[in-house]
C-alpha cells in the first residue's frame, strides 16, 4: 500500500472522530490518576432509598431520592451509594444496594425514604477525580489491582461517596471505601 495515499483519507478521520473522543476522555478525568491510601471514614449520616438488582439503576434512584429530600425542604449533602454485593459474585437480580445523599445526623426523612448511619472506621480508599460515569470504573479498577497485589479482594459493603466539582472545566472527585479488616 502506498503510505502517501493512505494518510490524507484518514487524516480528516483521525481530527473528525477520535481527536474530540480523545478530548472528552482527557476532560472527563480519564487520564487521571486514582490515589489509593489507608485512612478513618465517617462517620456518615445518610439518607437513601433501597434497591435490588442492576447496579445500572442507581442513578435513577439518586434522583428520585434528591427530589424527595428537595420537595421535604431537607439540605443535602454529596451523593452516597452503599453497596453490599460484589457484582462479580452476585447475580445481577440479587445486587443489593442503598443510594442517596449525605444529610445531617438526627433528620427526619419522608417515605420511602430511611435515615442510616455509618460509624467512623478504618478504610481503604481509592479516589479519583473524574466524571460520575466513568469515576466507578477507573477507582475499583485501580483498587482491585491493589488488593489483588497483597493477595486480598475488594470486601463488600463499599461505600462510594461523589464530591461534585464547583466547575463545569472540572470534574468532580470519586472516594470508594473499603473497610480494612
Amino acid at each position: 500500500m502506498n503510505l502517501k495515499k493512505f494518510l490524507p483519507g484518514i487524516t480528516p478521520f483521525l481530527l473528525a472522530f477520535v481527536l474530540p473522543l480523545l478530548l472528552v476522555y482527557i476532560w472527563w478525568g480519564g487520564f487521571n490518576p486514582v490515589q489509593i491510601e489507608a485512612s478513618v471514614a465517617g462517620p456518615y449520616s445518610y439518607a437513601y432509598l433501597e434497591s435490588r438488582g442492576d447496579y445500572s439503576k442507581l442513578p435513577d434512584k439518586a434522583v428520585e431520592a434528591r427530589e424527595v429530600l428537595q420537595a421535604a425542604g431537607i439540605a443535602i449533602g454529596n451523593p452516597i451509594t452503599v453497596l453490599f454485593s460484589n457484582p462479580d459474585l452476585v447475580d445481577v437480580g440479587q445486587r443489593q444496594a442503598r443510594t442517596g445523599y449525605l444529610v445531617t445526623p438526627g433528620v427526619t426523612v419522608p417515605l420511602p425514604l430511611e435515615v442510616a448511619t455509618i460509624p467512623a472506621r478504618q478504610v481503604l480508599v481509592a479516589r479519583v477525580r473524574a466524571g460520575s460515569m466513568l469515576a466507578p470504573g477507573r477507582a475499583y479498577a485501580a483498587l482491585d489491582g491493589y488488593l489483588q497485589a497483597r493477595g486480598e479482594g475488594i470486601r463488600m459493603p463499599t461505600v462510594e461517596i461523589y464530591e461534585v466539582s464547583d466547575s463545569v472545566l472540572r470534574m468532580g472527585q470519586l472516594s470508594v471505601e473499603v473497610e480494612r479488616p
